[in-house]
């Protein structure tokens, strides 16, 4: 049978609409679309007869430049009742041994994907003896008064932080004086002491 046309949800969100499904096969297919999710990932299939059918994504194929197929993910569906029996309907080819396609073509690039499995650990880790608990009890420290910093608490913060300084004490009584339009006009005289 052709290409089949699907739509794909992940927890009821659409993901997307009308993605080829090709090289269907009895344990696998794979879903051309642009953005593909992450390895371990759950979807649903929901074929245009309305029969939905639940999948894992096995191995994904980003869009690179030069490829020769099409960006997307390998699925791994769940199959029962009417799910299985449109997925049968729809296998265009059978799954392959990987150690036999090894055999007989050893220069085929082989993905190998498993999926992680969660084992607990009990074992303690020097990072765990940093954590535990030394006895000793925290305490709060208390906010920083700006007041006595010589700083206004309501004034709004600007990134920076206004310095005091002393006022400039001047022996001259008469400073020269310049005028920012005409300097050579502007001066005046000093008067001697």
């Amino acid at each position: 049978m052709s290409d089949s046309f699907v739509d794909l949800s992940y927890r009821g969100l659409a993901l997307a609409r009308r993605v080829k499904l090709v090289q269907v096969k009895p344990s696998s297919g794979y879903v051309e679309m642009p953005t593909p999710m992450p390895v371990g990932t759950k979807v649903s299939i929901a074929a245009d007869d309305g029969v939905a059918i639940e999948a894992t994504v096995a191995e994904i194929h980003e869009l690179v430049t030069g490829a020769t197929q099409a960006p997307g993910m390998l699925v791994r569906p769940v199959l029962e009742g009417a799910g299985a029996t449109w997925w049968k309907a729809r296998i265009t080819a059978p799954d392959v041994d990987p150690e036999e396609l090894r055999r007989t073509d050893p220069m085929l690039d082989t993905t190998i994907v498993a999926v992680p499995e969660v084992i607990e650990d009990v074992r303690d880790t020097g990072v765990m003896d940093a954590l535990q608990d030394d006895g000793k009890s925290t305490m709060m420290m208390d906010a920083v008064d700006l007041a006595a910093l010589g700083l206004d608490p309501n004034a709004r913060p600007s990134g920076e932080l206004t310095a005091v300084a002393a006022p400039i004490v001047d022996d001259d009584p008469e400073p020269e004086t310049k005028s920012p339009t005409n300097n050579a006009k502007a001066k005046t005289k000093r008067k001697k002491r």
